[in-house]
């Protein structure tokens, strides 16, 4: 399962250096094209779309991944007990499942809905379901994630538990 987990994360590194280097290239083109050549390329913004679509929703999953996201953790501050940080880090992990689960439901029917009907760009006439193919893939990733996050959480809090009930067996304060 790990070996599926590292191979995931490679795929994930890889399509978002390429995505990358693709808007690189892109935005290159269009600079040399503007200020050297003196044209215009109609559509090449159309086109940057699809891998800054990419890069985000792969970024967010990346954040997730390392649990790097922007938080507010206010309310850590106030809690004290460390049992007490790990239900509200349960809690928090398990509404972040739940969230990421019923993105995923509508980014499956929103990507289905897009594969379905394959609405075509204005200018490119490119197909708008690679871009929303992106939301998908990037919710389900952090979903992954999320869960595994889960697990982990509540793995500390049952063995916090389990530790608490062994002290109090001895006699001891927890």
């Amino acid at each position: 399962m790990k070996k599926v987990g590292e191979l995931l994360v490679k795929v994930q590194y890889g399509v978002s250096v390429a995505a990358a280097l693709v808007l690189l290239v892109m935005i290159g083109y269009e600079v040399f094209a503007r200020y050297v050549l003196k044209s215009s390329l109609m559509g090449i913004e159309e086109l940057m779309l699809f891998p800054i679509i990419w890069l985000y929703m792969l970024g967010g999953a990346n954040a997730s991944y390392e649990k790097s996201h922007i938080e507010c953790g206010i309310l850590t501050l106030y809690v004290k007990k460390e049992r007490s940080k790990r239900i509200f880090e349960a809690v928090k992990r398990t509404l972040c499942v739940i969230i990421l689960a019923w993105l995923c439901y509508w980014g499956f029917f929103f990507c289905s809905y897009s594969f379905k009907t394959w609405k075509l760009a204005d200018i490119t006439f490119a197909p708008l379901f690679f871009a929303n193919a992106a939301l998908t893939v990037g919710f389900v990733l952090m979903l992954i994630y999320a869960a595994r996050d889960v697990i982990a959480a509540y793995g500390s809090l049952i063995k916090d538990l389990k530790d608490k009930g062994k002290s109090e067996e001895r006699g001891e304060k927890a």
